[in-house]
């Protein structure tokens, strides 16, 4: 019979809702309004709190925080949410906080891997398959497709979006966008290059590497504006999701893309 290992120097709460066959280490604390799937490791000293629903095959590893109330001054109080996919890893110190607003949700996909010391603030949202390297932080409302990599120590500011199979490099700030299948690099980060191993890795094929590419250069290089590079481009590969999703980005970016400044003219 499926059975779950709770320390006996461990807490969780009443109402707290364990799946099967978890194991919770010394020193841990789960919260009675959290949700915990099937097969989830605690190692110890883990704190899961707040209105937090975690998948199957979850692994938590010391000092991490879930679920605790957002750091944004804004917060009245209300209940807001934290979920997490399955099958992801949480490393040592990481933070996680819940949503500001009432009813929403801070989120992280299936499969993640988040390194020690990283923080995800209210209200951000990756997708599957996610990995931010050690110390990497993201503040309120950030977007993270999937795929996607965030380098070491790299900051990225509200409301920023970092597209699919992107690739943010350590020690970044990031202000701007990063288009999908694209690395962004320095102080502050701006796009540098496509993503070419990432792409390969993730079986993307060496035709439709060469089409991001030349999408990159469109958008990216070529001093076009946004506007008239998504029509050349739209017209050259109107059959390439890949080139479909960049330039649907592309229009789509409030904060607009994170392009290097012109250089000056002789």
């Amino acid at each position: 019979m499926p059975r779950n290992v709770i320390h006996p120097n461990s807490t969780v709460a009443d109402g707290a809702q364990l799946g099967d066959d978890c194991e919770i280490g010394p020193f841990c604390y789960v919260g009675e309004h959290v949700k915990l799937g099937d097969r989830c490791k605690l190692h110890s000293h883990v704190v899961l709190a707040g209105h937090s629903t975690i998948g199957d095959d979850c692994e938590f590893f010391p000092f991490c925080s879930i679920g605790h109330k957002t750091q944004d001054l804004k917060y009245a109080g209300e209940i807001s949410f934290v979920e997490i996919g399955a099958r992801s890893v949480i490393r040592e110190y990481v933070t996680v906080n819940s949503a500001t607003a009432g009813g929403n949700t801070t989120a992280v996909g299936d499969d993640c891997l988040i390194q020690s010391y990283c923080h995800i603030a209210h209200e951000c949202n990756l997708g599957n398959h996610v990995i931010m390297s050690s110390g990497a932080m993201l503040s309120g409302h950030v977007e993270v497709g999937d795929f996607a990599v965030i380098g070491g120590h790299a900051g990225v500011v509200q409301f920023v979006r970092i597209g699919t199979m992107a690739m943010v490099g350590g020690y970044s700030k990031l202000a701007q966008d990063v288009l999908p299948y694209c690395i962004a690099d320095g102080i502050p980060a701006v796009l540098r290059i496509v993503n070419k191993i990432g792409m390969e890795r993730n079986g993307i094929s060496p035709e439709t590497c060469k089409i991001v590419s030349s999408v990159f250069k469109k958008l990216i290089q070529s001093g076009l504006s946004i506007e008239v590079a998504v029509d050349e481009i739209a017209g050259e590969y109107p059959e390439c999701i890949e080139a479909k999703k960049m330039i649907d980005f592309a229009l789509h970016s409030e904060r607009g893309l994170a392009r290097p400044k012109a250089k000056p003219s002789k």
